[in-house]
């Protein structure tokens, strides 16, 4: 690539896509493009390129995608490579919650693995509507061993304080548990405004969210999903949450976090 100007090809090498999706992107106005010579062939800027590229560390690129926005075609390939099945959302309310974390729970319970779900006080009424409203029994599938709702003073704040320690024997026990069943899936899930209580301890949080890592990597079929109130949570904690999971989830869609093994 000593040119200034990369053509389609070699711009499609650099990201790992195809040529139709640049032709695309450049028709949706998503990535600017040079046109040159009588065919009007397309250029491209490599400042252009890179900026479709979050992690510039030519390893470890987050490469756009036709299916960006669905968490089982980006995870399944990268936990084929080791990486966590670890994902914070980022959501500004309940239904934007709901359109991300939706196609994870469609996902698991068609499978038939369990969901323990970490909710805040006052949303249980709402997660089994949600579940409801996609055709599954919430009382069926808890009598089932399939579903588990929780709020944070039962799993986050038992003692009334946080300890990232035992929050992790917490969620393995819970592995091992639906393990124990003949459930080796599983999904787990939690809302993080229960920083927002100020309890003791509220400020391991994010090591806490560093340390599933490692835990994910002895059960690797386990996918842990965090959410984050954009509105409600610090701008500290929001970037905490960017670097300490490996994919991190927005409206659109999902890219690699800045957490690095």
């Amino acid at each position: 690539m000593k040119s200034a100007l990369l053509t389609i090809e070699e711009a499609a090498r650099y990201l790992n896509v195809s040529k139709t999706s640049l032709r695309r992107w450049t028709n949706e106005g998503r990535l600017a493009c040079i046109r040159v010579g009588p065919r009007a062939e397309r250029r491209f800027r490599l400042a252009d390129i890179q900026a479709l590229v979050v992690d510039p560390e030519p390893t470890a690129r987050a490469i756009p995608r036709e299916d960006a926005s669905d968490p089982k075609a980006v995870l399944e390939p990268a936990a084929a490579q080791g990486t966590p099945r670890h994902v914070s959302t980022h959501y500004s309310d309940r239904d934007e919650l709901w359109r991300m974390f939706r196609p994870y729970v469609v996902d698991h319970l068609g499978r038939g693995a369990p969901l323990l779900y970490i909710h805040e006080p006052g949303a249980e009424d709402d997660v089994r509507s949600r579940l409801i409203g996609e055709h599954l029994d919430p009382d069926e599938l808890q009598q089932n061993g399939l579903l588990k709702l929780l709020t944070p003073d039962a799993a986050y704040l038992r003692t009334k304080a946080f300890s990232a320690p035992r929050m992790i024997d917490f969620m393995e026990s819970a592995i091992l548990d639906r393990r124990a069943l003949g459930f080796d899936r599983m999904l787990i899930s939690g809302e993080m405004t229960w920083y927002l209580t100020g309890a003791d301890g509220v400020q391991g949080m994010i090591p806490y969210e560093m340390a599933l890592n490692d835990l994910l990597r002895r059960y690797p079929y386990v996918t842990i999903v965090c959410h984050y109130d954009v509105n409600r949570l610090p701008s500290a904690i929001t970037l905490g949450a960017i670097c300490s999971h490996p994919h991190v989830h927005l409206p659109d869609r999902i890219l690699p976090g800045y957490f690095r093994f």
